[in-house]
């Protein structure tokens, strides 16, 4: 069976989590958690969620 790819880091994992049908692995679900909101890292983080979510919503 096929495990879903991360759509922040693009890894196969069976390890993670649905959000907004949008599938983010432990790793970077825990990255996610533990990054400050004025990290620019999180930036990076919320445009990988929105590009996600883009995608999954039918044009």
């Amino acid at each position: 069976m096929h495990n879903p790819s991360c759509n922040i880091c693009s890894k196969e994992t069976k390890d993670g989590i649905y959000l907004l049908r949008v599938y983010i692995c432990h790793s970077c679900e825990k990255e996610i958690i533990d990054t400050p909101a004025d990290d620019p890292k999180y930036k990076y983080f919320v445009q990988q969620m929105a590009k996600a979510h883009r995608t999954m919503i039918p044009s």
